[in-house]
């Protein structure tokens, strides 16, 4: 299989050739953490010291389950200053703000081992917390997003959660937005195609829906998106939660399995401040990586088809 397909949202093209599959590798990755137990990490319970204050906490010290504080190196920052940029470019200070949310005291624990009510009561606290960087009137975007792993970004490796509000709205959710809009929702016609062609729904709920982009980037790349039109993560009810929160249970399982300490990323993809969206979390397992190809040409190559891991995710195939 060679084809070349485009994501309807954003533009982004992927090239699927599942021959590469196969291709010869001689290198082998060795990644050692510096930190396999709870000595030195700031995250776990005992260490509160350790980080800035903390904003929400479900507990007294010691005896938490979930944690959100400020981001000791925050990628963006409340007191920027503003700055003076060069007159050829484009540049707007980067005032926002950056918070970490540790959904476990236990260093070694992974969200893959959670039950499925822990997991509704960590969605719960992202809401109140988008919600919280929503009231800011500086906040034009917030992104959700867990690193799972080294190969996914995980410079910590007790596992947490990233909150960022941002002053700028990224092209990706622009573009995606322009395509999400009022009954003319690109994103809501999808779904009703893909319920009917079944080939790429790699499971289904009574809210929500779980499938493989048609064209996903990344090898066994998963959305999950509700079926009735939702402009807001933080909109989401009681019983779309808990709904929510079996369903990406049930994907980690098989995402955990597709290789011996598979990284991936957990993104909630919400809109723009005051534009329509049909918000949705995009789990992005990091097999393989990107080269040359893909920094040159902005086209991804991915050598596993949706239509073929959908059928792993719904247990009919289970070669990887």
């Amino acid at each position: 299989m060679s084809e070349i397909r485009t994501n309807p949202f954003t533009g982004e093209m992927t090239l699927y050739a599942e021959n590469r599959k196969n291709r010869p590798y001689e290198f082998v990755h060795k990644t050692q953490s510096k930190n396999t137990n709870n000595e030195n990490c700031p995250f776990c319970g005992g260490h509160e010291t350790w980080t800035t204050d903390a904003v929400y906490q479900d507990g007294p010290d010691g005896a938490w389950q979930m944690r959100v504080f400020p981001n000791m190196f925050p990628a963006v920052k409340e007191d920027c200053a503003d700055i003076e940029g060069e007159s050829f470019y484009e540049t707007i200070a980067g005032r926002g703000r950056h918070e970490v949310l540790v959904d476990t005291p236990d260093h070694n624990e992974t969200i893959d081992k959670f039950s499925v009510e822990r997991i509704a009561k960590v969605l719960q606290v992202l809401q109140d917390r988008l919600n919280h960087f929503r009231a800011k009137s500086h906040t034009q975007y917030v992104q959700i997003f867990k690193n799972c792993g080294p190969s996914a970004g995980m410079s910590v490796r007790h596992s947490h959660w990233q909150v960022t509000g941002l002053p700028i709205v990224p092209r990706r959710a622009s573009v995606m937005a322009d395509t999400m809009q009022g009954e003319d929702c690109l994103f809501c016609k999808m779904l009703t195609y893909e319920k009917e062609q079944k080939k790429r729904v790699a499971a289904e709920t009574e809210h929500f829906m779980a499938i493989t982009p048609y064209a996903g980037r990344f090898p066994y790349e998963l959305w999950l998106a509700p079926k009735a039109h939702q402009r807001d993560f933080g909109d989401m009810n009681d019983v779309e939660r808990a709904d929510l929160a079996q369903l990406l249970w049930d994907m980690l399982q098989k995402v955990t399995k597709l290789k011996e300490d598979v990284g991936y990323n957990i993104c909630v993809m919400d809109g723009p401040r005051n534009r329509d969206f049909h918000w949705h979390i995009e789990i992005l397992p990091r097999i393989g990586g990107f080269a040359g190809f893909e920094y040159a040409t902005d086209c991804f190559i991915c050598m596993v088809s949706p239509e073929r891991a959908a059928a792993y995710y719904r247990g009919e195939n289970t070669e990887v």
